[in-house]
């Protein structure tokens, strides 16, 4: 077993109150290229895919965007390393390792503390307002980030903030906005979604929903609105706050009274119709195809545009995993599934992981130190349908303790070699599958039903004392310690 340290606190050099000074930080480690003159119609979506298909590509912060003012800018790829993510969540990147990162996770997710937003008088989003006529959408170079998108998508990576009618409270989550014309866009939600709940508390009521759609903020901002730790009636800002110590800074919206992060780059505020539909998408969805077509969306009016000088669009477009929020996920769903397959009473886990490759849904590999006959098996159905992996799960591989679940080159290597399909391969239908499951015919995808294939790839445990089962060559240990001693050449 891989001893686990715990992963510090940030240094100096690494604190950050906004997303300027966060892009400081990622410079200062070398994981920031600026390029200019890239398109906004083809190939800054282009970049961005080839991009997220690397797990150690850089942050890519697009300048002079031509058909644009040279200084509105769009970020892509923010948290596609696990040094940036350390440094979102305020850890230092220099003991980020997967299993500590995996460990924060699973701590931080079980016993942190929510911070409740504090409001202010005023903050940098209000360097410039936008009002009546002066609204226009497209002055902010939102790309086409696919090939086939139905438009420019300014918000992939947005904060969608609305507040429940009934209860006051304050959601925030990441849902695609699609600009129509110089003062509409689309947002594409529905329920279980907690924005889709709360929008059609208000379509009840008869009333508009009130929305501030931010489009530029700190990485970290963008992380809470897509976890699934906060629950309906839990603020997501407040999360935030709990992560990183401290209060979000927030002002109240001029329009709606909803927060917006004092310090954001960019925020749309207005209102959802009730009664005001147009065509939105198709867009590349999260599977790596064009799925939905186009769907009648209700038409969010902007009322108010608050931005910055020289103001960045945040985007993170969905597209052929990996993509970048697969990486930075796949560490909160494999530490959820940790949890769960050890309160469901599974004994020595040693690793889990959800690859980014799989979209971090569709693939868990569990790594387990074998303790009795079929306890492989067992951790392998256990894990293919607990809550935090149930939902399109298409594989689930259980290992033994000296594979490295991260490479699924090492993955492949034990499945092949220690698994014989007659005795250790499980297919269960009937399964919770997605209406974007693209192995599902389009009647069955409306059905939400899949199946999934459970691989026992552990040494059967009759045969650990046996001299013919084999010792492997490899191990994590060796090649982590001549990785450190030989970086320069292996790197």
């Amino acid at each position: 077993m891989v001893l686990v340290t715990q992963t510090q606190p940030i240094p100096q050099e690494f604190q950050w109150r906004d997303l300027r000074e966060w892009l400081e930080a990622v410079e200062a480690i070398g994981e920031l290229r600026h390029v200019k003159g890239a398109t906004s119609e083809a190939e800054i979506g282009a970049i961005t895919e080839m991009l997220e298909q690397r797990e150690d590509s850089p942050a890519a912060l697009f300048e002079s965007i031509p058909g644009f003012d040279d200084d509105y800018r769009v970020l892509s790829n923010s948290m596609g390393t696990r040094t940036r993510q350390a440094i979102t969540l305020g850890l230092d990147p220099a003991t980020a390792t997967h299993l500590n990162m995996l460990s924060y996770w699973r701590e931080m997710m079980r016993s942190f503390s929510p911070i409740e937003p504090v409001v202010l008088t005023g903050g940098s989003i209000q360097e410039n307002i936008l009002s009546g006529d002066q609204v226009d959408l497209g002055l902010f170079p939102a790309p086409i980030w696919h090939p086939k998108d139905g438009g420019r998508y300014i918000g992939t990576a947005s904060l969608n903030i609305v507040r429940d009618p009934e209860t006051g409270i304050i959601n925030v989550g990441s849902y695609r906005n699609q600009i129509f014309d110089r003062n509409s866009l689309g947002i594409r939600v529905a329920p279980p979604h907690h924005g889709g709940i709360i929008k059609e508390k208000w379509t009840e009521r008869g009333e508009p929903c009130p929305i501030v759609i931010v489009v530029g903020h700190d990485p970290l901002l963008f992380m809470a609105a897509c976890v699934e730790g906060p629950q309906l009636g839990e603020s997501e800002l407040a999360w935030a706050g709990g992560v990183s110590g401290k209060p979000i800074e927030v002002i109240e919206g001029e329009v709606t009274g909803l927060p917006i992060p004092a310090n954001a780059e960019i925020a749309l505020e207005g209102f959802i119709t009730t009664d005001e539909f147009q065509k939105e998408g198709p867009y590349g969805e999260w599977t790596g195809y064009y799925q939905d077509g186009y769907q009648n969306e209700r038409v969010v009016r902007v009322h108010k545009i608050y931005h910055r000088s020289d103001p960045i669009i945040l985007g993170c477009p969905q597209g052929k995993p990996p993509h970048e929020d697969n990486r930075f996920l796949a560490y909160l769903r494999s530490g959820m599934i940790w949890d769960q397959l050890e309160k469901a009473g599974v004994p020595g886990i040693v690793d889990v992981w959800s690859p980014p490759e799989g979209a971090n849904r569709l693939m868990t590999v569990v790594a387990i130190e074998s303790q009795y006959a079929g306890h492989g098996k067992q951790a392998g159905l256990i894990a293919s349908q607990c809550a935090a992996a149930v939902e399109v799960n298409r594989l689930t591989v259980v290992v033994d303790a000296g594979v490295n679940v991260t490479s699924l080159q090492d993955v492949m290597w034990a499945m092949l070699t220690r698994s014989d399909p007659d005795r250790d391969l499980e297919v269960v239908s009937g399964t919770k599958g997605a209406r974007l499951d693209m192995a599902m015919g389009p009647g069955e995808r409306e059905l939400k039903v899949n199946s999934r294939m459970i691989i026992d790839a552990t040494t059967p445990f009759h045969w650990k004392d046996h001299p013919e089962a084999g010792e492997p060559i490899a191990s994590i240990e060796r090649t982590q310690s001549t990785k450190e001693k030989w970086e320069w050449l292996l790197d």
